[in-house]
């Protein structure tokens, strides 16, 4: 296995996949500069220390004649997780606690990086957790603590709930939010465009719908089962899925449904092994309401609707359900999933489930669950975000930075 590293720190003779900034790397100056990155297969023993960005290729990846293609993985070590992954052709936008890179995925290393320094005030915040692009093929960004961002060209918007604009000058394109117009909360979780394009928002206090000037927001008094909402998705009818810190909510446009544990989501939390998660609660989980030990069925962090109009939903620790409209299955790591923390959900282009958990990437055929870990090639075990480009390629985000698996032909493990 020959492996690459190399840095961004001031001086340096290349730089890595990881936003500068003295805040989120003490050997990141701003404003260093950026140098290509080593073809595959170089070393060079400059880059030995300090080293932030690896590309790993497996030992094994070329096959030997007669025998079945390899999986080949590469991955880029961030020195930040990678919480969310966006697709915009060749384009990949990654979205980490320590802002957002725009990598060109048909190069070794051609890449943007951008943070809240960077744009200056164009981000409000560098904690990315989520990133979409829209129909337009713009990217919005949802943040901790800084709203959610639109970058359209080179002009960034920023959308909060008091007001809207560049967020840089607050001049005269500063539009203020009227009571009850701005956007629901300044923590995004997810974002997603209905059949009619329209935007829905997740935040920690609702869920906001925008109408292209401001925001209408649906809280636990209009049907929501829990404020907290952390999944969008938009299904064949166009009704809406949703999880949140209280279960799941199906929206019509008009009417709420609400599912819990008591319904069947999720598994019960004491017939599962106690496991402390990688990434530890929010603060606001210390709240007598809020507080979270262990697993929590109820707490839906990811959803997927599969062709067969199945609906997937993963949760903290009580494993991934699965709803087909009148039963619920649940699948642990007794099933085989890799990981009982479910962090992540996506459907490939063979119709394949993925699912990014705290024991590695798995996937389903419909028979059985197989999982991809550091043993296979993987960055890390803990997967937060994955996606699949129109080469059948995968790509996911783990806690130490991304991966990207290849495989010649074939579905995985074929």
């Amino acid at each position: 296995m020959s492996t690459k590293k190399l840095n961004c720190a001031e001086g340096a003779n290349s730089k890595s996949l990881v936003p500068c900034s003295s805040r989120s790397n003490p050997h990141c100056a701003e404003g260093a500069k950026s140098k290509p990155v080593l073809p595959s297969g170089w070393r060079s023993k400059p880059y030995c220390a300090a080293l932030l960005l690896i590309a790993v290729w497996g030992a094994a990846c070329t096959p030997a004649p007669g025998t079945k293609p390899a999986a080949r993985w590469t991955n880029f070590e961030t020195g930040a997780n990678v919480k969310t992954i966006a697709l915009d052709g060749r384009y990949l936008w990654l979205g980490l606690p320590s802002g957002v890179i725009r990598y060109d995925s048909t190069t070794h290393d051609t890449h943007d990086i951008y943070t809240a320094q960077r744009t200056t005030g164009g981000l409000l915040s560098n904690g990315v957790y989520t990133i979409r692009i829209d129909p337009q093929g713009r990217p919005w960004i949802g943040t901790y603590g800084g709203g959610l961002s639109l970058l359209d060209g080179d002009r960034w918007l920023t959308y909060t709930p008091y007001g809207a604009g560049r967020v840089a000058s607050y001049g005269s394109d500063w539009t203020r939010y009227s009571p009850g117009r701005g956007l629901g909360d300044l923590w995004v979780y997810d974002i997603a465009f209905d059949h009619n394009q329209t935007m829905w928002v997740a935040t920690w206090k609702g869920l906001s719908r925008f109408d292209g000037v401001g925001f209408t927001t649906f809280t636990v008094d209009d049907g929501l089962v829990d404020k907290w909402v952390y999944a969008i998705a938009v299904d064949r009818d166009g009704s809406l899925w949703l999880g949140t810190e209280g279960g799941v909510n199906r929206f019509d446009g008009t009417h709420w449904t609400s599912y819990t544990h008591r319904d069947g989501l999720g598994a019960d939390p004491s017939r599962l092994p106690a496991r402390q998660p990688v990434e530890p609660p929010s603060p606001h989980h210390t709240k007598d309401d809020k507080a979270i030990t262990q697993a929590n069925p109820n707490y839906v962090l990811a959803i997927a609707l599969d062709r067969d109009g199945q609906k997937w939903f993963g949760t903290w620790g009580a494993g991934l359900s699965r709803f087909d409209g009148t039963r619920w299955t649940t699948y642990t790591t007794a099933e085989g999933l890799g990981g009982n923390y479910v962090h992540t959900l996506g459907i490939d282009r063979d119709g394949l489930l993925w699912a990014g958990t705290d024991g590695g990437a798995s996937w389903y055929d419909g028979r059985r669950w197989r999982t991809y870990t550091t043993r296979d090639g993987l960055l890390d075990n803990n997967v937060f975000s994955l996606a699949f480009d129109e080469h059948g390629t995968r790509w996911f985000g783990t806690w130490k930075g991304l991966s990207k698996l290849e495989i010649a032909r074939g579905k995985p493990g074929a």
